[in-house]
């Protein structure tokens, strides 16, 4: 196994569009996705066939929330200098050497991560799961406005409570 001193770091606050530069997004917006979680980074790495290892429970020190609602990190062995991926972005970042760059290689997942059908499914469950819940948020407005009315104990009463004093 190689050395971790070898492999890149990628959390999703660097691809996720609702973040700021200041939270930590690292790429223009116009290239990110809303929301991306690390198993969207897996599988797209793994589309580019490229070693990484998924860490689910790390935090990104500069966004204390995703820490709590989008944990977890990647670790990316990056690839050697024979190695080289093609990418279709208008702002190739090339080290020095010639070689792909991290920055490269998250251009190229971001653009990857959207067409993904474990994502598009994940996005599906949730939108149903929401439309579920504003259902059930509705139907439990209803009853509560149909029942509320009438001589029932739980309305305003001028009555003390508490001990009866003798």
């Amino acid at each position: 196994m190689a050395k971790c001193s070898k492999f890149s770091t990628i959390y999703p606050s660097y691809l996720d569009s609702t973040k700021t530069i200041k939270l930590g997004r690292r790429i223009a917006l116009t290239n990110c996705i809303a929301k991306p979680t690390v198993y969207d980074i897996s599988e797209a790495l793994q589309t580019l066939k490229l070693r990484h290892v998924v860490q689910p429970n790390k935090g990104y020190s500069r966004d204390v929330e995703s820490r709590w609602y989008n944990p977890g990190r990647v670790l990316v062995e990056l690839p050697e200098n024979n190695v080289v991926y093609d990418i279709d972005v208008d702002t190739d970042v090339i080290d020095g050497s010639g070689q792909n760059s991290k920055m490269k290689l998250i251009q190229e997942v971001s653009s990857i991560i959207p067409k993904l059908p474990g994502r598009s499914r994940r996005l599906e469950a949730a939108k149903k799961q929401l439309a579920e819940e504003k259902e059930k948020e509705r139907s439990k407005k209803s009853k509560g406005s149909s029942t509320s009315g009438g001589s029932g104990t739980g309305g305003s009463s001028n009555k003390k409570k508490g001990k009866k004093k003798r």
